[in-house]
């Protein structure tokens, strides 16, 4: 299972989930999106489930009520309108209703210290990411940060991962993958990277199926791994 005997040069961070629990400001965003439209939208813990594919797809969702869905099953102008007003709601709202989870900022920090590269590689649009970040006070941090929309693909697709790393100096057998979704373990898979699973965050399916390199409870035991591959 543990497949690095030494250092990881680069660490690719999810975002939602992973870093931060940010479930009310997507839900909040979600919800007065589908009301906008007339949609009486579901509760925060559905909506948590809808996260992880990008914006749109969560607004298809929320309006549906339903997560097997496609960009072609809402008319395109209501998804129009609603992302609208998700998209004037949720920058309004990112400054608040964040939490970073226990052992993030000090791991962050920690992994600094040992010159490993850090990026966020997120399914959240740019737009909404950067900003984000600045407000949880760890954008500094990284090294470099890639959202959503700015490639033609997302995550599961490796695409992400890839540009990153090119971004970053460093090749795919030295970076480590670090989500809570199938996605983030997909694309780690995908691009061949090391793959860390947090078992805490917005995950939905079971991934048990997947070779995973590490499955953690706790942000504490990235720290952990870290710490005993740097002896």
């Amino acid at each position: 299972m543990a497949r690095f005997t030494t250092l990881p040069r680069a660490l690719l961070f999810d975002l939602d989930g992973t870093l931060a629990d940010t479930i009310v400001q997507l839900a909040m965003a979600a919800r007065k999106s589908a009301e906008a439209i007339g949609v009486e939208a579901p509760d925060n813990r559905t909506i948590q489930e809808y996260v992880g594919n990008g914006v749109n797809l969560l607004l298809i969702r929320t309006i549906l009520g339903r997560f097997d869905v496609t960009c072609e099953d809402l008319d395109p102008l209501l998804l129009k309108r609603a992302r609208s007003v998700f998209n004037e709601i949720y920058a309004e709202g990112l400054k608040e209703n964040f939490r970073l989870y226990d052992g993030v900022l000090e791991g962050l920090n920690y992994f600094k210290s040992l010159a490993i590269k850090l990026a966020v590689v997120t399914n959240k649009p740019q737009i909404f990411a950067v900003p984000l970040l600045k407000h949880m006070g760890v954008y500094s941090l990284f090294d470099y940060v890639l959202g959503g929309e700015v490639l033609p693909v997302r995550k599961p697709d490796p695409l992400p991962l890839e540009h990153c790393l090119l971004k970053l100096g460093v090749d795919h057998s030295e970076a480590m993958m670090v989500g809570d979704s199938d996605n983030d373990v997909l694309a780690g898979i995908n691009a061949g990277v090391g793959t860390v699973f947090f078992t805490y965050g917005y995950n939905r399916h079971n991934l048990s199926s997947l070779n995973i390199d590490y499955s953690f409870d706790s942000f504490y035991d990235l720290i952990h791994l870290i710490e005993n591959l740097a002896r």
